[in-house]
């Protein structure tokens, strides 16, 4: 039995990098417990992820999977009903990806997931079953307005989607941070900017990627936005120039609300907690840099070669709030906002 979970976890340990190199990079900073807990929490994210975005189901077929995947985080179940339920989910479709080998295998991840303590499975579980509950209610709009692209509405719109993908996450992470007797005084700060967290990365995001959300039948992009600038969902690839930085500039001021937020989420964690720190900066250090290249219209992806130098630079600011602190607004009020 220790061998074969000892493989489970080197399964999980190596299909991370494979379905998300940018999380690997500050997943692999964390230690101990935290670093297992964090790593498997984002594995199940992922597998919803994978559920919610695959192109191989029809949007009916994918509220059904997303519904029975919720199921398997519903109610205190034991492994072993679990394991029962995820069973069928394994070969819905077929494709050849990581995201699909990462589904065939989830029951690896759901025993790693009891080798947890029962502490953060009580942390995770009510959250995972939420989040998916969101992408079920965003899954029924797509359906209910039978439009060929579902867009969204409008900014409120948009945050209340981010929350469910990608701000739940920032509470996961807050709870399991404050596990430890270092970061649990400070709780409560922490809670007040848990959910901008997660929402400052998903907005870069969305702005990074628009055009492919797109091709797949989905536009974040709110139509309050693509009114504004005249934009055209049939030609997203032809903007003017105006357009296209109108558009970046109105989605940059909210994501710089959000960004602020995760600064001061980082300028709360104390500065012995090196590891948890790190995963903190990377990406947050590494959105904000997107975001300038993007506006400065100079690509939406950081070479190696910048990502190297980034990283870098996040070990000095593991150590100093004031260095990350002073990079940041450098590049927020000479660039982000106009």
């Amino acid at each position: 039995m220790d061998r074969s979970i000892n493989r489970d976890w080197q399964y999980c340990q190596d299909i991370l990098p494979k379905v998300s190199r940018t999380f690997a990079l500050n997943i692999e900073q964390l230690e101990g417990e935290i670093l297992k807990t964090v790593l498997i929490g984002y594995l199940i994210f992922r597998i919803a992820d994978t559920f919610e975005d695959n192109v191989c189901r029809s949007e009916d077929d994918k509220i059904v999977d997303l519904k029975n995947l919720s199921m398997i985080f519903e109610g205190d179940k034991d492994l072993s009903e679990r394991l029962r339920l995820y069973e069928s989910l394994k070969f819905r479709w077929k494709e050849s990806s990581y995201e699909k080998n990462l589904i065939e295998n989830g029951h690896r991840v759901l025993r790693c997931y009891f080798d947890l303590h029962g502490t953060y499975r009580k942390i995770i579980d009510p959250l995972v079953a939420a989040s998916i509950g969101g992408m079920i209610k965003f899954k029924e709009l797509k359906i209910n307005r039978r439009d060929r692209v579902f867009q969204l509405n409008d900014i409120e719109e948009l945050e209340d989607y981010c929350y469910y993908v990608a701000g739940i996450v920032g509470i996961m992470l807050t709870e399991i941070f404050c596990q430890r007797d270092g970061i649990k005084d400070i709780k409560s700060e922490l809670e007040r900017y848990q959910i901008h967290f997660g929402l400052a990365l998903q907005f870069v995001n969305i702005i990074k990627d628009y055009e492919k959300d797109i091709a797949r039948g989905w536009c974040f992009i709110p139509s309050t936005v693509t009114e504004k600038y005249k934009i055209n969902l049939d030609d997203i690839g032809g903007l003017s120039v105006e357009q296209r930085q109108g558009m970046v500039k109105e989605l940059s001021h909210h994501a710089v609300t959000y960004l602020d937020s995760t600064l001061k989420y980082i300028e709360l964690l104390p500065l012995k907690e090196k590891s948890i720190r790190m995963f903190c900066i990377i990406p947050f250090v590494m959105a904000y840099n997107t975001l300038v290249k993007i506006i400065r219209a100079e690509g939406n992806k950081l070479s190696r070669k910048e990502v190297a130098y980034l990283l870098d630079r996040c070990n000095t600011y593991a150590t100093s709030n004031s260095d990350l602190k002073n990079d940041y607004l450098r590049i927020r009020d000479s660039v982000i906002i106009w």
